[in-house]
């Protein structure tokens, strides 16, 4: 599996910086040990249990979806990328293969982008001919800090 690449531009010193996978072989053995990275990373940005396990879950969703759908039983990569900002947390999904439409006569196909759209706040699926992103964002509840909540009983 690619390594771990957290920080850079984007992240939020002092918290929890991003979370960024590129190049990680788009296989079903490395989808248990990615979504555990996602889940343990949402909990270090502050996400209690619930979301956490919504986030990892959906984005778990996501990579499989890529694993299976985007190469045709070809090798492929997927990239996954977390960030965490005052407001959300925003995760993407990127393949870099080829969509391809569920097959209509399985009925136990096409339950993940509808599983996706419920356990994230938001969800938006691109597709093209460079590959299909899935971006989902999930708002961060507000914090109050001991001074806040001093100041507000005052």
């Amino acid at each position: 599996m690619a390594p771990a690449q957290s920080g850079g531009p984007g992240s939020n010193s002092g918290d929890v910086g991003d979370l960024r996978r590129h190049g990680v072989p788009a296989s079903a053995g490395n989808l248990p040990v990615l979504r555990d990275e996602v889940d343990e990373w949402a909990r270090a940005a502050g996400l209690g249990g619930e979301i956490a396990e919504s986030l990892a879950l959906a984005t778990y969703e996501a990579m499989a979806n890529a694993v299976e759908h985007a190469y045709g039983g070809a090798a492929g990569f997927l990239d996954v990328d977390a960030v965490r900002s005052a407001a959300a947390i925003e995760v993407t999904v990127t393949d870099h293969g080829a969509w391809r439409p569920p097959h209509e006569s399985d009925p136990q196909r096409k339950r993940g982008l509808p599983l996706i759209e419920r356990l994230a706040d938001e969800a938006v699926v691109t597709s093209g001919e460079h590959g299909t992103r899935v971006q989902m964002r999930w708002a961060v509840p507000v914090r109050h800090s001991d001074d806040d909540m001093a100041s507000a009983d005052a």
